[in-house]
């Protein structure tokens, strides 16, 4: 008997996990083995085997995905992995290569699903059952069922998000390996395309840009409660606009061989105006989304209605920023504290150390009694050579400062009587020199982590149940309005008029965004120049370690950012008391904590040397990599 591939196979056991409905449990053929036909002829393998992809080829839901347990953010000047030996330490050492390329994990919350492997491998595993699924499902059994409300748009839904998952790994392969094969039907060992050579940027481009517009096409506006994190329309709309904006930019534009245009250039201004349309679209396309509201601004900083708790925290449909991601889990999701608390809390291992250089990025503002910034003040960019500043750093900084890291002197615990102090300082237990993955920055990771985890010990934590979120609607702003500076200006409004919510000009959308956590607005009368700094310096802050600015500095072609030292800071309080508390006042000493390397080959990463073996010399490696 012909045996199905693999692919389905998967699918049809992830199905018998998932439910416990009789089908799933009908027992196999005595040579376990189905052909394609029983498949297709089976409404449950059917919507199985397009599940394969949304639980196989999705991001992790902790967000430490890099073999070695590091965050994307250790790989930029956001963060440092306390680990020496972490795989994220080749992106900065400069000793990857098409042989020794960081993995990062797969398989969203279903744990036969994880794996590390490439973004390549990744994205063309899923790309293949996509393309599976598109050629069988018009002749299978699952129809736009009009008698039954639950199936009733059920084949035109389904198609819809296979068009989706194929554009959003395309997009994986484009954002990493720049220009890809484009394989658009299942290819056989004897198929005259498998070894297709790689497209040109544009061809890849236009070939995404058509399956978002498939996907628009299909997907309803909202899924239910017990489906909402499913890609939506928005989320298709969401992934267009993502996909333009970074097409447009300097990255994107000119020679690849060359790695495109000079940063801050604009180059071809349609491209901008395209992205800005598109972002419109998406902000315009659906009611239910805007930014969720913060009206709380002190610890603890998960607590009802401040900034994390309001993004991570709020889930299904009473969330209204998040568009799409992972699934909610309390399961896997507390790897989050798990990797990130501070090493010297039992279990924790504290891999994410903030660099200097991200803690200097948080502006200084005035502050009233309950951590919000005062209505009517001024913020400045934090300077060590202003007395006020240098005396007390973390005082008076944007509010997003202490949603995203902890610091000396951080009060950890979302209950008064367990909550304790983080203590960085020199000596302090959680900068301890004998514990390999102490701090080696003075700081630690704290964005959308649980104030209700204790330690990693039972009986000392509750966990959290959280989505990993992909596409949020602050960064939807923030795309509208890079685009719309760079194709009109600061003050320009859109043609088509004010968007929905960010106002019509790309200063009112960034504007929006401080709004949120009462930051002093950006002045009208700035130049281009000017604005693209602000814009730049907002998507730092907003979206810091989400993993945007590893490919945000490339696409700007600000490479060589990521080859600078990173810092730390060294905390020596006057003297321990009799409690072996510190004294005050504490001197403070920016240090560096290493040097890193940049080459421009860097923008894309290699392809790995097995793919380029295995195309017998059809597929091109990328520049710089070799061969």
């Amino acid at each position: 008997m012909k045996r199905i591939n693999k692919f389905l196979i998967a699918g049809i056991a992830l199905l018998a996990m998932v439910s416990c409905e009789r089908p799933y449990l009908q027992p196999w053929p005595p040579d376990a083995a189905r052909t394609p036909e029983d498949v297709w002829n089976n409404y449950l393998f059917t919507r199985g085997f397009a599940e394969i992809v949304s639980a196989n080829m999705i991001f992790h839901p902790y967000w430490n995905d890099v073999e070695g347990y590091g965050m994307l953010a250790s790989a930029t000047d956001e963060a440092e992995h306390s680990n020496s030996q972490g795989a994220v330490q080749n992106f900065t050492n400069g000793i990857w290569n098409p042989t020794n390329i960081p993995t990062r994990r797969y398989g969203g919350n279903w744990s036969g699903r994880m794996r590390f492997t490439s973004p390549w491998s990744n994205a063309y595993e899923g790309i293949r059952v996509c393309n599976v699924f598109l050629e069988n499902v018009d002749n299978s059994v699952m129809i736009d069922d009009i008698s039954n409300p639950a199936r009733a748009f059920d084949r035109t839904y389904y198609k819809g998000l296979m068009y989706y998952w194929r554009a959003w790994l395309q997009f994986d392969l484009l954002r990493n390996y720049g220009p890809f094969p484009i394989i658009l039907k299942s290819l056989a060992i004897d198929d005259e395309d498998l070894f297709t050579p790689r497209g040109t940027l544009e061809q890849c481009y236009n070939q995404i840009i058509a399956d978002c517009d498939e996907a628009i096409a299909r997907l309803p506006l909202l899924w239910d409660d017990n489906n909402w994190h499913r890609a939506n329309r928005t989320a298709a709309q969401f992934l267009k606009a993502r996909v333009a904006l970074y097409y447009a930019s300097p990255l994107y534009q000119g020679n690849f061989d060359e790695f495109g245009l000079a940063a801050n250039t604009v180059g071809d201004v349609e491209r901008w105006e395209t992205a800005a349309d598109y972002a419109k679209e998406a902000i315009d396309g659906n009611t239910f989304y805007s930014l969720m509201s913060v009206t709380r601004f002190n610890r603890p900083f998960d607590a009802t209605n401040t900034y994390n708790n309001r993004i991570s925290r709020v889930g299904n449909l009473s969330q209204y920023e998040y568009i799409w991601g992972t699934t909610r889990s309390s399961t896997y999701s507390i790897g989050n504290e798990y990797y990130n608390l501070p090493a010297g809390i039992r279990g924790c291992y504290g891999y994410t150390n903030p660099t200097q250089n991200m803690v200097d990025a948080f502006e200084v503002v005035p502050l009233d009694a309950n951590g919000k910034p005062v209505t009517g003040s001024t913020a400045v960019p934090f300077d060590w050579t202003n007395p006020t500043h240098a005396a007390n750093p973390f005082a008076n900084r944007d509010p997003r400062f202490y949603a995203s890291i902890s610091y000396n002197g951080t009060l950890w615990g979302s209950t008064t009587s367990r909550a304790y102090y983080i203590d960085t300082y020199e000596g302090g237990v959680h900068r301890d020199p004998l514990n390999p993955n102490s701090t080696k920055t003075g700081y630690y990771y704290r964005k959308w982590l649980s104030e209700s985890v204790y330690s990693y010990t039972t009986g000392d934590y509750t966990s959290a149940s959280r989505s990993r979120i992909e596409f949020r609607f602050a960064e939807l702003l923030l795309n509208f309005a890079e685009a719309m500076n760079e194709a009109y200006g600061p003050d320009v409004a859109h043609p088509d008029g004010a968007c929905r919510i960010g106002g019509a000009t790309a200063r009112t959308a960034l504007n929006t965004i401080r709004a949120r956590v009462n930051m002093p607005a950006i002045p009208a009368g700035l130049t281009q120049d000017e604005m693209r700094e602000k814009i730049k310096h907002e998507r730092r802050i907003e979206l810091c370690f989400e993993g945007h600015r590893f490919y945000d500095l490339r696409r700007w072609k600000q490479g060589e950012v990521l080859g600078e030292p990173i810092y730390g800071i060294r905390i020596t309080p006057s003297s321990i008391d009799e409690n072996r508390r510190p004294v005050l006042p504490y001197t403070y000493e920016v240090y560096k904590v290493e040097d890193r390397v940049w080459a421009d080959k860097m923008y894309w990463w290699p392809i790995p040397y097995t793919e380029i073996v295995k195309y017998n010399g059809v597929l091109t490696q990328n520049p710089g990599w070799g061969s």
